[in-house]
């Protein structure tokens, strides 16, 4: 299997299901204005300075190293080990990083934040903002419903196959095109942090707190 994995989930504990615990402020700068380094096409979903979730690196000098949570104070919502600012999954444990670099060291990046309480007074935690550097193409080139476009994209909102049966849809991926790879982007499939079947237990093994996934099959 392959899985998408997000942050930010407090289902798992009902004292806490429903607070906005997971929304956060750059203190030093803003995360809108984190920024790509190379935002050279190349054939997949479009890259622009503000697309940090597509597989490509960041510039370090953009990156907040403060940020304010807003919401609930710690004694209500505790910080999750995994959290959602940016996209699904971007502001990450120690434990975290840890288990990522066990499996791809070097690779992606995670920039050291302190996050502090909503006057931006107390701190409450020490994590990091994580950028996944791994754009490849993995979908399955056959067996996605609908199929893939002339371009390789998987598009669910084509007007091609608008009158399809919805309840058929399927993402699959391709076994052989991931390989060893375990946490990227498909530059063909916007907006997914996708995580290997190895990896996704590993890091679920840790009981880290906040870690939700979805999962798709692999041929």
């Amino acid at each position: 299997m392959v899985y998408h994995l997000a942050g930010g989930n407090t289902d798992y504990d009902p004292t806490l299901k429903g607070l906005p615990s997971n929304a956060f402020v750059g203190m030093d700068s803003s995360f809108t204005d984190v920024a790509v380094a190379d935002t050279t096409a190349d054939g997949g979903t479009r890259i622009m300075k503000s697309s940090w979730h597509v597989g490509r690196p960041v510039s370090p000098e953009t990156v907040p190293t403060k940020v304010r949570r807003t919401g609930p104070p710690v004694s209500r919502a505790k910080l999750l080990d995994v959290n959602s600012q940016t996209g699904a999954l971007d502001l990450v444990s120690q434990t975290f990083r840890d288990i990522v670099e066990e499996f791809e060291p070097a690779i992606h990046q995670f920039f050291p934040v302190t996050s502090y309480d909503s006057r931006g007074k107390e701190v409450i935690g020490e994590g990091y903002f994580m950028i996944i550097c791994q754009r490849l193409s993995t979908l399955h080139d056959t067996l996605c419903v609908p199929p893939l476009d002339e371009s390789g994209m998987y598009n669910r909102f084509s007007e091609t196959h608008k009158d399809r049966d919805k309840s058929l849809d399927r993402v699959v991926f391709s076994k052989e095109k991931i390989g060893d790879h375990h946490m990227w982007h498909d530059k063909f499939l916007a907006r997914h942090f996708l995580f290997s079947n190895a990896l996704t237990e590993r890091l679920f093994a840790a009981n880290l707190t906040g870690l939700v996934s979805s999962k798709y099959e692999e041929v």
